[in-house]
């Protein structure tokens, strides 16, 4: 009832239905700058962030399509992909799974010698690449001027990290991607070609309670259909222009194919796709994250192995507190430290009753610091955010030159700073829980650069179950 109390209607009307066209300016992002990309992804993004039926019933619970949103159609395709890669040392991985584990990046090329240019990545070992799998580059958003434009929309609209990752799939894939879960709520945005797509709802962490809920499927871990059970929540097949939203923790997988008798057509194109994802778990932006620091900095004992706990329960535990990001957009103004407060408390309550069945709210709150919390979450969203701002800001602004004339372009060495910094921030983050204490805190990603959809799994701060096809409010 107090959750219930503290919403309010958007104070602006929802951009899109779902599964419909959206109502935004038609524009061709791939005939604009990178300033002009932002803005026509800030509208594609403040459709969702504005909706509260987006925010509250939505968000983390289920996934939503929409079909032919303008501006996203061409926005980056493989000439893009050519230019990015003719001019910068990037770094790419070859999705491939078997071997009894899940997916994982395999080189897309070996270095041809010990120069720069035979060391480099070439557009022609993509293509050989994308024609034996997925080509993945991870973290493109920092270093690919139009990229980064579509990571300061998603800064500015949901207020919450992100990182833009870049698949590249040829046609007649019969497995594009096999089955796996994202730590990340990532908005799939197709620029070019066709991709099937299979979303499943979460298998119970119990089931496997070892096993990383938000990292299924990948390393040596795997996930098959028949562990997944029921038939999809969504099957289809996304074309350019249109937009998929699937939430953590929710197993999809992927293929390509090409019309009958492999003629060429508009649905043979080899698939583009950026994936934007919110990176919350990550960063300690959980409930679970949250309240497991806040019982080490109260020097109470944590939670132990909450995979082994019911599913909703878990995946309640896995919400972003509702005072942070967009999400606060949908509560009353000067709301946020009590609904901090309140569900801290109700977390409590909902993994292990029998420990705080004797205190009141009020009482659990005081106990853990809540309002401490609330403020330390405000301010450690804010400062990643901000950190993540300055890296994609300079990116944009990157026209391709090097300091000395001459001198080979390597991005790589311009985002580092910025993701140490964001290593600092998180440290910061788990000291301020730990205190003076030595208990442990799940540690953090080590580098937002190997950040990885589809790759080698990351440990989340935190921690995931088989809810229903929605999960409850």
């Amino acid at each position: 009832p107090l959750v219930a109390a503290l919403l309010i209607p958007s104070l602006t009307p929802s951009a899109w239905q779902r599964g419909r066209p959206c109502a935004l300016s038609a524009v061709r992002a791939d005939l604009c700058g990178p300033e002009r990309v932002r803005e026509i992804f800030h509208d594609v993004f403040a459709g969702f962030a504005s909706s509260r039926e987006f925010a509250v019933s939505q968000w983390a619970r289920e996934p939503v399509l929409l079909r032919g949103v303008p501006g996203v159609a061409g926005s980056f395709t493989l000439n893009d992909v050519r230019e990015a890669v003719d001019s910068d040392f990037l770094e790419a991985g070859l999705g491939v799974s078997g071997g009894g584990g899940g997916w994982k990046m395999a080189a897309v090329s070996e270095p041809r010698g010990s120069s720069y240019e035979d060391a480099k990545l070439r557009y022609v070992d993509v293509a050989e690449g994308i024609s034996r799998g997925t080509v993945v580059f991870n973290s493109a958003g920092a270093h690919i001027p139009k990229l980064a434009a579509v990571c300061v929309a998603a800064l500015d609209t949901f207020r919450l990290p992100n990182c833009l990752n870049l698949y590249l799939s040829g046609r007649g894939l019969q497995t594009s991607a096999p089955p796996h879960t994202d730590k990340q709520d990532v908005f799939v945005l197709q620029t070019a070609g066709s991709k099937h797509w299979r979303v499943f709802s979460p298998p119970a962490p119990c089931g496997k309670p070892m096993a990383d809920p938000l990292a299924r499927g990948k390393g040596n871990d795997l996930l098959s259909l028949d562990e997944m059970g029921n038939a999809p929540l969504l099957e289809t097949r996304l074309e350019p222009g249109d937009v998929l939203y699937v939430p953590a923790g929710f197993p999809h997988t992927t293929h390509t194919e090409p019309l009958p008798n492999g003629s060429d057509g508009p649905g043979t194109a080899d698939s583009v796709h950026m994936t934007l994802g919110v990176d919350t778990h990550i960063w300690g932006l959980s409930l679970l994250g949250a309240l497991q620091g806040a019982l080490a900095r109260a020097k109470l004992a944590e939670i132990p192995t909450p995979t082994t706990l019911p599913a909703d329960t878990y995946w309640e535990l896995m919400q972003v507190p509702r005072s942070l990001g967009f999400l606060s957009e949908h509560v009353a103004s000067g709301a946020g430290p009590a609904l901090t407060a309140h569900e801290l408390a109700a977390a409590c309550a909902l993994a292990e009753p029998a420990r705080w069945e004797s205190m009141s709210e009020g009482e659990i709150g005081e106990r853990l610091g809540a309002e401490a919390v609330h403020g330390r979450l405000e301010k450690h969203c804010q400062k990643l955010v901000q950190i993540q701002r300055d890296l994609y800001d300079e990116a944009m602004k990157d026209d391709g030159s090097t300091p000395v004339p001459g001198m080979p372009r390597v991005t790589l060495m311009r985002v580092k700073p910025h993701m140490d910094k964001i290593e600092q921030a998180m440290e910061g983050h788990l000291g301020w829980y730990r205190g003076d204490n030595a208990a442990k805190v799940a540690p953090a990603a080590r580098t937002m650069a190997k950040a990885g959809f589809g790759g080698a799994p990351r440990k989340a701060v935190g921690g995931r179950s088989k809810g229903s096809a929605k999960r409850k409010k």
